[in-house]
Order: structure tokens, then C-alpha cells, then sequence
């Protein structure tokens, strides 16, 4: 059975990003995955990410993988990983070539910090980057193997003023989500505490 897998991806920068052009392991580390370069399926938010750079540009890939060479975090696996990078408390161990999970980004949404101060849990976090709807990212850590430069727009007109209005509009709603949210509101909800304890999370 082949799990060779293609999709089309896209990287927001302040210019070209050809597949040349990408450095390892990258400048760094406190992002959701450690050091790589990043991708996602969703150019609305790559827009997102870069519509208040001097010259954002929009890049485009094609992105051809192997999903048994993919590590994809999900709950408490993504959380023990994003936690490792942004608070820097422990280590975080990779083998794997290409994360993939869920996208935080605490330039956008103030639900990261939420929980790193420890007012909400773990599962109440979940939910509010699903009601984002920022979808998955892609970390490349080592290699671009299996990427195709595609194309590069600069980002402006139009569609830049619609990325800035949906940039403001998500953490505008983000903050109505969060007003209702107290600590140990849904059972069995694990905090910051619980993920601290558990030492570093080493990919199996």
C-alpha cells in the first residue's frame, strides 16, 4: 500500500521563498514545533501570519510525503510538545523529519499563555484552537525533501485588508470565548502543573 500522500501547502515571509532558500534548522526555536521551517495547509492564515510585515509575501509548494515518515502530534502529545518549546521547561526530542498537528501561535490568540499561567486546562485549550479554526501546520526540521516551489504573490490590495480584518477579528472572538472559562470547568481536565511533571517528551 502506498501512503505517499500530496498536498498543496504555503509558507508566509517578508519575501520569495524558493525550496534553495530554506535554512536548517532555522532561526527559531520558541515556535509551536522547535526550529524548521513551517507550512500550512490554509493560505488564509499563512496570509494571517504575515499581513503586518513590511512586504508580505505569499509562497506556495507542493508537498509530497510519506505519512509513515510523518510524526502527527495530537492532544496531550501536541500540548506536552508545544509546552517544551514555549515554555522551555523540559526537552523535546525529535526522529522524524515532518511534524504535523495543530497550530497555536500565540501572536494571534492569547489561549497559550492562558494556560501556561494556569487559568485554563488542557482540554478547554483544545477546544479554543478548534474554534479558531487555524487547522494543521507542517515543520519541516532537516530537509525539505519532497518539496516543490510553486509560486510567490505579495500580499496586498484586498486580500491583505481581508487577512488584518480576520488577524483582529480572531482574537476579538478569542477573548468572548475565553470570558466564561474557569479553572476545573470540564472533568478531568489535566493543567500546566500536570505537563511540567512529566519531564521530556521523546518521539517513540
Amino acid at each position: 500500500m502506498n501512503d505517499d500522500i500530496t498536498i498543496k501547502v504555503f509558507h508566509a515571509s517578508d519575501r520569495e521563498m524558493r525550496v534553495e532558500d530554506i535554512k536548517f534548522p532555522g532561526p527559531r526555536n520558541d515556535c509551536d514545533f522547535g526550529q524548521g521551517f513551517y507550512l500550512t495547509e490554509n493560505k488564509q492564515v499563512a496570509n494571517e501570519w504575515v499581513c503586518n510585515a513590511h512586504t508580505p509575501v505569499t509562497n506556495e509548494y507542493k508537498f509530497t510525503f510519506n505519512k509513515k515518515n510523518a510524526l502527527y502530534l495530537k492532544d496531550s502529545a501536541w500540548l506536552k510538545v508545544v509546552l517544551g518549546f514555549r515554555k522551555e521547561a523540559y526537552k523535546v526530542n525529535f526522529k522524524s523529519n515532518i511534524i504535523h498537528g495543530l497550530i497555536a501561535n500565540d501572536r494571534m490568540v492569547d489561549v497559550i499563555p492562558l494556560f501556561i499561567s494556569g487559568i485554563i486546562g488542557d482540554k478547554r485549550l483544545i477546544e479554543c484552537l478548534d474554534f479558531c479554526k487555524f487547522g494543521n501546520q507542517y515543520c519541516l526540521k532537516n530537509s525539505a525533501d519532497g518539496l516543490e516551489f510553486v509560486k510567490s504573490a505579495p500580499l496586498k490590495g484586498l486580500e491583505l485588508q481581508q487577512a488584518r480584518e480576520r488577524y483582529y477579528t480572531r482574537r476579538s472572538d478569542m477573548t468572548n470565548q475565553l470570558r466564561a472559562i474557569q479553572r476545573n470547568s470540564i472533568p478531568g481536565e489535566r493543567f500546566i502543573e500536570d505537563y511540567l511533571g512529566e519531564g521530556d517528551y521523546n518521539e517513540v
